[in-house]
């Protein structure tokens, strides 16, 4: 199973890597497919352990072919990042720092 923990977790590194290049950090839905692509793996190769080199291999193919995505070109997309600005006057907004501020529904003093 050391593969493909070392196998997920370069698969990680490279999604950081071209969101890094596209100038955003990732998001949860993209973190979470790939997550769950390497436990599917990783329960193949624990539950029929003659497969586990197979599964192993296959994981870092996978690896190999996004990170030849990521190096041959340059990334597009839409990252929705940094947000928008709230410039709408009929938004609330609490006074102060967020860190500092009250709960919902509680009252301070």
């Amino acid at each position: 199973m050391t593969g493909l923990f070392l196998a997920w977790a370069a698969g990680e590194g490279i999604i950081f890597y071209r969101w890094g290049k596209l100038g955003a950090p990732p998001t949860p839905g993209v973190l979470a497919l790939s997550s769950g692509l390497y436990a599917g793996l990783a329960v193949i190769g624990d539950v029929y352990r003659p497969a586990r080199p197979v599964v192993t291999a296959f994981a870092w193919a996978v690896n190999l072919a996004i990170l030849m995505q990521v190096l041959g070109k340059a990334p597009t997309g839409t990252t929705g990042w940094p947000p928008a600005l709230i410039d709408d006057p009929t938004v609330v907004m609490p006074p102060g720092a967020s860190d500092k501020a009250a709960a919902p529904g509680t009252t301070t003093g």
